[in-house]
């Protein structure tokens, strides 16, 4: 028990599973199904980024993928709460799961609320990676503003970009489309991601460029990827296709329609989470 959260890791058979405050952050049995999608399709839509920002993530597994790029020179890694980073170095069981990444001479940890990170640091990124809870209370809801993407795009260098975790596109698909409404908002092109986690139900990320471009331009950039030069467990060419690829919203018409842009002063997207279908999971 930390001050922020309540941290539970559990083992089932050889796998373990973490969770945080009773939410399922990943298990072993499936997490590069979550990661590998966090983290190289937008690594394949910019150009080489170099100095990345993880926002949360203080498991490691994210940072674990951006360390597989020769490319990636820096990792700021911004986690809240100290315990949780400090579990998963020093906790041999747990390391391993994130190869060592968080004791990597290319990565520094800083233990901070990551909306304050962004206010007051003079530094610039060439990626950007939200990797935090769901958006389930306003003080996460925060964390998913129009007001919080802007400061995200005031600190990426020109040609660079960011992508969230965004909950489930079924599940709660009308938080999922606030966040990626509210990302354009903040003058990002943006780009639906998802997949299925077995442990999870079927999930979503958004992924946003200063550059301005078209979804069919990215597409094809994201088309190009070659697993056999970055490993992967999961993620090859065809399953890039496959993550970029929704049907009809068949489950709401004229969703995008009624849709508000998250913002502080009118913090929407935590109702919109909150009247989720996750018992229909």
């Amino acid at each position: 028990q930390s001050i922020y959260q309540k941290i539970v890791v559990t083992k089932w058979k050889n796998d373990y599973w973490l969770y945080l405050n009773d939410n399922l952050q990943f298990s072993t049995f499936d997490e590069p199904l979550y990661h590998e999608v966090l983290v190289h399709p937008i690594m394949q839509l910019l150009n080489k980024p170099r100095k990345i920002l993880i926002l949360g993530g203080g498991d490691g597994c994210a940072a674990r993928e951006l360390l597989k790029y020769q490319t990636t020179e820096k990792i700021t890694l911004v986690d809240l709460d100290k315990k949780l980073t400090d579990l998963f170095i020093n906790e041999p069981i747990l390391s391993s799961i994130n190869s060592e990444s968080l004791t990597n001479d290319k990565l520094t940890i800083i233990n901070k609320d990551g909306f304050t990170f962004l206010e007051e640091t003079n530094d610039f990124f060439d990626l950007i990676i939200v990797d935090l809870p769901d958006p389930r209370n306003v003080e996460l809801s925060r964390l998913y503003s129009k007001e919080f993407y802007e400061l995200c795009n005031i600190k990426l260098t020109p040609n660079g970009g960011m992508i969230t975790q965004a909950g489930s596109p079924y599940y709660t698909p009308y938080a999922y489309q606030c966040i990626k409404k509210t990302m354009a908002s903040a003058n990002f092109t943006t780009l639906s991601l998802h997949n299925q986690i077995l442990t999870m139900g079927e999930w979503g990320w958004i992924a946003g460029t200063k550059r301005k471009t078209s979804k069919e331009e990215i597409e094809k950039t994201l088309h190009k990827f070659d697993s056999n030069k970055i490993q992967t467990k999961w993620l090859n060419k065809e399953a890039m296709n496959l993550i970029t690829s929704f049907g009809k919203e068949f489950y709401k018409k004229n969703l995008n329609d009624s849709i508000e842009v998250n913002q502080i002063s009118n913090p929407v997207l935590y109702h919109y989470y909150n009247k989720g279908n996750w018992d229909t999971y």
